[in-house]
């Protein structure tokens, strides 16, 4: 019963989103008016907070290293990232947002804000209010320390880490070799 209350979660949690974001389109536009990708919002996400490496960038988004190197060269070349030496150890690079990726960051939060604000305004006030105090706890339980070590969700780890080879060359990286 438990599997099917996740699986009917992330359904819904899906539709939720469909539903009052994609259909406007905003968030996307802005995206490739931008010319950054959701990988590359991810990983821009990733390093606004703290200053990263290319290899703690790869096992973090469980992409190869030179699928981020691509994403970084990238990245830096429309001036969102910079490359930074460290002096104690000149071959190893760090990775930091710029202000003009900080800025894009920050836009990208606002248009989704009001993409979601405007999706969810046909909810009733009775709706809404559920909803506010339904995720306001999910994200105090989330940011709590789990309460019972449990089996890890192996639907989960095979979402996040396929079997080499398992996916379609198109989303590999094979048709690139």
């Amino acid at each position: 019963m438990r599997r099917d209350n996740e699986d009917r979660l992330g359904d819904l949690l899906e539709q939720f989103v469909n539903a009052i974001s994609h259909p406007r389109g905003r968030v996307l536009g802005f995206m490739a008016d931008a010319a950054v990708t959701v990988p590359q919002v991810i990983l821009l996400n990733f390093v606004s907070d703290a200053a990263s490496t290319p290899s703690s960038l790869a096992a973090r988004m469980k992409i190869s290293l030179p699928s981020i190197s691509q994403m970084v060269d990238r990245l830096v070349r429309l001036g969102l990232l910079v490359r930074m030496e460290d002096p104690a150890d000149r071959r190893r690079k760090s990775l930091k947002a710029t202000e003009k990726a900080l800025t894009l960051l920050a836009a990208l939060k606002t248009i989704r804000s009001a993409e979601y604000a405007e999706g969810t305004s046909r909810l009733s006030e009775a709706t809404r209010k559920g909803l506010i105090e339904a995720l306001a706890r999910a994200l105090d339980e989330l940011a709590s320390p789990p309460h019972e070590p449990g089996p890890t969700n192996p639907r989960v780890e095979i979402m996040h880490a396929p079997p080499s080879g398992s996916l379609p060359k198109r989303l590999s990286g094979a048709h690139n070799r």
